[in-house]
């Protein structure tokens, strides 16, 4: 089962193009639990193109739901482990089964090269979102602060 995408109950699941750049911008600006701090908010547009046409061995997805754009999952790969940097649902998409057939995705893709589990980061007052991780297979692990060190030119 060596796919690109993967079809099921009218969700498709398959790399992005950079006809989808656009919009996972505005999601990932528009989204703040998917910052790593207000200073620095998302990824830049023109990084998003760079890790589209380039991935390397990163694990990059979009959900489509009758041919439109309903979701992503942007996960490093980290020599032998991977990190979930990105997971978005767009709202009428919610609770349908985008978001666990993107994890579900992201998972096969990362077996197939041999990464033994995914991590990710989730706001511990978001229950919701734990809740929903937890119903994928995450268990949560250490507590801790996410630290950023700006440089300077």
């Amino acid at each position: 089962m060596d796919k690109n995408y993967i079809i099921m109950n009218s969700i498709v699941i398959e790399k992005p193009t950079l006809d989808d750049v656009d919009t996972m911008f505005i999601w990932g600006e528009a989204t703040p639990y998917l910052w790593a701090t207000e200073e620095t908010k998302w990824y830049p547009k023109d990084s998003i193109v760079r890790w589209i046409t380039d991935p390397k061995d990163d694990v990059l997805l979009v959900a489509r739901v009758n041919g439109k754009l309903a979701g992503m999952c942007m996960t490093n790969v980290l020599r032998d482990w991977a990190l979930c940097t990105g997971l978005y649902v767009d709202e009428p998409y919610r609770k349908k089964g985008v978001g666990k057939k993107l994890i579900e995705e992201a998972t096969y893709q990362l077996q197939k090269k041999g990464i033994p589990g995914m991590d990710l980061v989730v706001e511990v007052d978001n229950p919701n979102a734990v809740a929903f991780y937890k119903s994928c297979g995450f268990v949560q692990g250490y507590m801790f602060h996410w630290m950023y060190k700006p440089f300077t030119a």
